[in-house]
């Protein structure tokens, strides 16, 4: 290995052998005059012999001057030379490593993946790629600024280098995303094995000044044959992560080529959807809410159907995830919201609607003032509009999203807890926030008079929220039992397919 000492003396040693050269050559010319000289001066031998001395000293001492200023020239020229070499270390380093997280980068990482590829023919051994992305990393850095970020990556990149066994490469390919390549024997290898240990190490809680975050991560998994690019690798990879980021919630995915037609469907479908509202494809069909006790529509659900010009009427939990994961939900929903406010202002006064209304839409803090503009164009009473969320609303940035709903209850507008028991914090989420309706999951419903069991939970709900008198609403009553079951022990409202289905409203008679 070529270091500084040697590097420099490689490069001064031509200036020590010249100078030598040079102190021996003086000596030699100073003597050989001299002996001219007595030859034509016919001096004593004694005399020859001072004068011989006299020259050796002189020629020594112009030698060790000459030695001096070639040290003083190595000392100089190994001192640049050192500076050249750790500059060019440390732009090689920089060039092939993380500067934030000190972690391979892209170039390192796609350069060992070509070395893996190249080997992949030529032995045994299996090797994997792991493309890792965490879910709502944009978030924490619009909340609580880019430092923190920047610290959370910090600490996820040695969670991971911790995971990850000693014979995986580790990098970071930008922003929240990374890759580690996995090298193993044939005997033994799981993949899946250490992409949960990566979960489970990295899923820890972070609290990072007085604040506690919970990395949430999505994992794609492609294994190596030798027959794939670099390229194509990631790109597969990419794909595995882009279908687990869809299951939401950490979790992996093998890639499957079935991934490679889908995201094609969908990357269309996008497209498409993000025309629709500007060509008018969508519509909103509207869901009664019967009243327990007198068996009158109280209110109507207005939900979002999309009638694609080739393929019909696209079903929401098609499409919906699309526009939530593109941003475009934003824009759908205030479109929705606005149309829904309009078709109610028409309607008799004791009948409300209520609007579903997505996480993203809080985002940019102005979702209170799009309430108000609905109002205040469409002319409906403030009473008369009920606000739908889920309790993704409150788990993320819930102080700022708390502040908004408090606002928007402030002039009017009741808000309902939709999808209740289905999710990790809905019960702490009822002290956090009074809300005027509560909606009960489906999946409670439909169990009744199937599972004792559930009928027992499904009934400590209902307790529950009645004794914090919030009235509730049973969703998803499809039958005559579970009507009557409902009823009976204090629901207020329900809406289910029993009473109708989602229709369009020029095919409701009583809203026209």
């Amino acid at each position: 290995m070529l270091t500084v000492h040697t590097f420099a003396a490689r490069k001064t040693t031509p200036w020590l052998r010249t100078l030598l050269f040079l102190g021996a050559t003086t000596i030699t010319y100073l003597a050989w005059g001299i002996n001219v000289l007595d030859e034509h001066n016919q001096a004593s031998p004694g005399h020859v012999t001072i004068q011989l001395n006299e020259s050796v000293y002189l020629g020594l001492l112009i030698t060790t001057a000459l030695l001096l200023f070639g040290a003083w020239q190595y000392i100089a020229q190994r001192r640049e030379i050192e500076c050249r070499i750790i500059a060019e270390q440390r732009a090689r380093h920089l060039a092939y490593h993380d500067s934030l997280t000190g972690l391979q980068n892209r170039r390192s990482l796609e350069e060992g993946l070509g070395r893996t590829l190249a080997s992949a023919p030529a032995n045994e051994r299996r090797s994997a790629v792991l493309m890792l992305d965490f879910d709502h990393f944009k978030k924490i850095n619009d909340v609580y600024g880019h430092a923190t970020g920047d610290e959370f990556l910090r600490i996820v990149s040695a969670r991971m280098l911790q995971a990850v066994p000693t014979n995986g490469t580790v990098g970071r390919l930008g922003g929240d995303e990374f890759a580690v390549i996995l090298n193993e024997s044939a005997k033994g290898s799981d993949f899946a094995a250490t992409a949960r240990r990566i979960i489970s190490v990295i899923g820890e809680p972070i609290e990072i000044e007085d604040k506690v975050l919970t990395p949430e991560l999505s994992i794609g998994i492609v294994e190596i044959s030798g027959t794939e690019t670099v390229s194509e690798i990631l790109r597969m990879a990419d794909l595995a992560l882009y279908r687990a980021k869809s299951k939401r919630g950490s979790c992996f995915l093998f890639y499957s080529a079935g991934m490679e037609e889908d995201f094609s469907r969908s990357t269309t479908l996008l497209q498409d959807l993000r025309q629709a509202l500007r060509l008018e494809q969508f519509r909103v069909y509207y869901q009664p809410l019967i009243h327990c006790k007198t068996g009158q529509i109280c209110a109507y659900e207005a939900l979002l159907r999309w009638v694609h010009p080739l393929q019909g009427i696209i079903s929401p939990t098609v499409f919906i995830p699309l526009a939530e994961e593109s941003g475009l939900i934003s824009s759908i929903g205030e479109w929705v919201l606005h149309q829904a406010c309009r078709d109610a202002a028409a309607w008799p006064e004791t009948i409300k609607v209520s609007v579903n209304v997505s996480p993203r839409q809080f985002l940019d803090g102005g979702f209170p003032s799009i309430v108000e503009a609905a109002l205040a164009t469409t002319g409906l009473e403030a009473n008369r509009l009920v606000l739908e969320i889920t309790e993704t609303v409150l788990l993320r940035e819930s102080a700022a999203n708390l502040d908004a709903l408090r606002e928007i209850r402030t002039k009017g507008v009741a808000i309902a807890l939709d999808d209740f028991g289905t999710g990790f914090s809905s019960l702490g989420y009822l002290q956090t926030f009074p809300f005027d309706i509560v909606k009960i999951d489906r999946s409670f419903v439909k169990r009744i008079g199937k599972s004792a069991q559930s009928e027992k939970i499904l009934r400590t709900m209902i307790e529950l929220l009645t004794s914090l008198k919030v009235p509730i609403t049973a969703e998803g009553v499809e039958t005559e039992v579970q009507r009557e079951w409902v009823s009976r022990f204090g629901c207020h409202n329900m809406q289910g397919y029993l009473f109708d289905r989602p229709r369009p409203i020029a095919e409701i008679a009583m809203l026209q």
